[in-house]
């Protein structure tokens, strides 16, 4: 989510703790105030190296590569001609009050310079370790199963509840090579690199099967975040909720380089 004002400057910049604290004091009571549950912004270097840069003109997205900072989402602020801190930042309230109060962003870059405030708020990009793979994949198998449990509508179809998924290495393993894949190349399709297919993959494990799907994806960063992406997209619900299948296997693999910053691959499969 992107909200911005615009404003252009010119004026001596003042990057100095001493003359940010008072606009990030007014940011958190303007949190509170629109209804923030979530802990108070933490100030981040590189977010104020990125602000330092929308002061200078530059974009967003460019500020953010720039510095060096990789976020899952992000918003930002320019305010221009208000006395104070507490006036710029008690603007923002009447319209951007989601934004202000969204737990999810966590961390604050901020510049000011005379009458003018720049404020960049993100959603750091925060992938599961590897060593929690094992975790994160019972927990999507465990999300499925919630959502296999209960009728559901897939786009235009309707689906009764399933039974439940039970989890396989095997598909797993094949799951493992396509998200690693798309990771080292920065790409999102179902077809590898090496022009391999699902079935391709999952017959190169050693799985017997009748039935195979697939589902991919990338940027979430949480096995909520993307079951609930999966269940939003027909296609991707079908394949959770087709009742032939009976085995999962899911894997996530992380180059913060790439494009996609994660990606993720779930295979279906019935023997």
């Amino acid at each position: 989510m992107r909200l911005a004002a615009l404003f252009l400057v010119l004026a001596v910049l003042v990057p100095a703790a001493s003359a940010q604290a008072p606009l990030l004091q007014a940011l958190q009571r303007a949190r509170q105030q629109c209804g923030a549950a979530g802990p108070p912004l933490q100030p981040n270097p590189q977010l104020d190296e990125a602000a330092r840069r929308l002061s200078r003109g530059a974009t967003l997205s460019g500020a953010l590569q720039a510095s060096g900072y990789r976020a899952q989402r992000s918003v930002q602020w320019s305010l221009r001609g208000y006395r104070s801190p507490q006036a710029a930042v008690q603007a923002l309230v009447p319209q951007h009050c989601k934004a202000l109060a969204d737990p999810g962003l966590r961390e604050v870059g901020l510049q000011h310079a005379g009458g003018s405030w720049w404020v960049i708020a993100a959603a750091p990009f925060a992938p599961p370790a590897s060593g929690q793979s094992g975790d994160v994949a019972s927990r999507v198998l465990a999300l499925v199963n919630q959502a296999r449990a209960q009728p559901r509508r897939c786009g235009s179809q309707a689906f009764g509840a399933a039974g439940p998924l039970a989890g396989n290495r095997l598909l797993a393993q094949a799951a493992q090579v396509h998200a690693d894949s798309m990771a080292r190349h920065g790409y999102l399709e179902h077809r590898g690199r090496d022009g391999s297919t699902p079935v391709e993959r999952v017959d190169r494990t050693g799985y017997r099967w009748r039935s195979v799907g697939e589902n991919i994806a990338s940027g979430q960063t949480s096995a909520e975040q993307v079951v609930r992406g999966w269940l939003a997209s027909p296609e991707h619900c079908v394949n959770i909720m087709e009742p032939r299948f009976t085995e999962m296997g899911v894997a996530f693999a992380v180059n913060k380089a790439s494009t996609g910053g994660i990606y993720w691959a779930q295979v279906f499969g019935r023997r």
